[in-house]
């Protein structure tokens, strides 16, 4: 008889050690599960897409430019150049305020003067900066924009 509680002792004191991990497990398991659904808290996707500005378009049939014009702008940019086309009139371009401009946008100003010039109209460009000029003359296009 001693023998039998001995076995039952040591299947007791087994089956105890293979479920103390176990749970240990578990719990450890859960805990992580947690923290990492708690993690999202906010979703940047929710935040609203202001749209940047490129330009502003004056009563006088004039376009100021901004400060800063990348290719992220170009479409807004396009569209005010656009209106300004269709009032068929000599459009003043004020680039005074200009510190950074990217290719694209000299190139999309390029086509608008082309385009006004065909319609028989002027640009003319009031107060280019510096970094105007410069870029426009190391992309070669200071004479076919009529900047002097």
């Amino acid at each position: 008889m001693t023998t039998n509680k001995k076995t039952v002792k040591k299947k007791a004191r087994s089956s105890v050690k293979k479920t103390g991990p176990t749970v240990k497990k578990k719990k450890v398991a859960k805990k992580k599960t947690r923290t990492v659904k708690a993690a999202p808290a906010k979703s940047a996707t929710k935040n609203k897409i202001t749209k940047p500005k490129t330009s502003k378009q004056e009563l006088n049939n004039s376009l100021t430019l901004d400060s800063v014009l990348v290719i992220n702008n170009a479409k807004s940019l396009l569209q005010d150049i656009n209106q300004l086309v269709a009032t068929n009139k000599d459009i003043s371009i004020d680039a005074s305020s200009v510190e950074m401009i990217d290719t694209a946008i000299l190139q999309l100003l390029l086509a608008a003067t082309i385009k006004i010039r065909s319609s028989n109209h002027k640009v003319n460009w009031i107060n280019p900066s510096d970094n105007f000029i410069s870029n426009a003359a190391l992309l070669g296009l200071s004479e076919s924009l009529g900047i002097k």
